[in-house]
């Protein structure tokens, strides 16, 4: 099983309908919950661990979970209000994100509330504003100290200026968090944020003297590259015409972990004897499936079948 923790809110996409006026389109969003999303239209056994509201939101969201086939017995229901995030677009498709979310539900969650596993997930991620924001970030902390012996950890900074702006509590939760990850996913633009100027190659491979196994950084329209202490890959993008980039880097995870899988990868030795030739295959597929959700409106994340259609599918 996979679990998949952090926030599940609302994006709200403004266009402007007059002098005084503003239309929204709300699309279920955060980036934790469409990686979640993700994973079970790969068709792998998934469950979600956050608060959710008992607002109307927040029933559009926990039935949203059931739709996508995503497990909720771990899903935290609170009366705090859910997380709404305004979605502005640069002409690139590239997003800024505005975020209404202080003591909202899926921040609330303190360690009391952590589930506990007959069996033990084979993958725990975690990611975003609520691997930093508390009582959500400490919660989530003791989590992976807990089960870090049992389960493989993933980790996604997925820096968000619009929720906390200062960058070196974003630099210091990173550093913390890293040497209890086996699979970090960055962004260069993240890293761009967090260690402006450093490269990227002596990023990853300080992570991996820390203690992680397997580091990819993700390069948008100009692919990704791929790091263990062994071996590296570097795949080029692929092009499409982007409507919006929006869950791109959240495809790009749900599709690593599910290749992962898929490469019969199951504790940290595996990830350490992944080759050039494996992490080729595997980044090729992962940025394959980015650029399909980069020609859609929103975090749609595709399928298997969308990949197996489009010829991405992990070989």
């Amino acid at each position: 099983m996979f679990l998949v923790c952090g926030e599940a809110l609302f994006d709200f996409f403004g266009s402007n309908t007059g002098k005084d006026s503003l239309s929204f389109d709300a699309r279920v969003g955060g980036s934790p919950l469409n990686v979640a999303m993700g994973l079970a239209r790969m068709g792998e056994d998934t469950a979600f661990f956050g608060g959710i509201s008992k607002d109307a939101l927040g029933e559009k969201l926990a039935q949203k979970l059931k739709d996508e086939g995503i497990s909720d017995r771990y899903l935290l229901r609170t009366d705090h209000l859910t997380t709404l995030s305004l979605v502005q677009q640069s002409p690139d498709g590239q997003p800024a994100y505005t975020f209404y979310g202080a003591n909202a539900a899926d921040r609330m969650v303190f360690e009391k509330d952590l589930p506990e596993f007959e069996t033990s997930p084979a993958f725990i991620h975690i990611g975003s504003y609520t691997a930093l924001t508390d009582p959500v970030a400490s919660a989530l902390k003791s989590l992976i100290l807990r089960e870090h012996t049992r389960s493989l950890i993933s980790f996604d900074p997925n820096i968000r200026p619009t929720v906390v702006a200062d960058m070196e509590l974003w630099r210091k939760n990173t550093q913390a968090i890293v040497p209890h990850s086996d699979v970090i996913k960055v962004s260069d633009e993240d890293l761009d944020l967090i260690a402006p100027g450093e490269p990227v190659d002596a990023i990853a491979k300080d992570w991996l003297a820390e203690g992680a196994k397997l580091v990819v950084v993700t390069r948008g329209k100009d692919g990704a590259s791929a790091f263990t202490a062994q071996s590296e890959a570097n795949v080029p993008g692929v092009p499409v015409n982007v409507i919006d980039t929006v869950g791109a880097g959240d495809t790009f995870q749900a599709t690593l972990l599910s290749g992962l899988n898929t490469l019969g990868v199951s504790d940290r030795q595996n990830l350490s004897d992944l080759s050039s030739s494996h992490l080729t295959r595997l980044m090729t597929f992962c940025t394959r499936a980015a650029a399909i959700t980069c020609s859609r409106r929103g975090a749609d994340l595709p399928t298997t079948a969308d990949l197996e259609k489009d010829g991405s599918a992990l070989k």
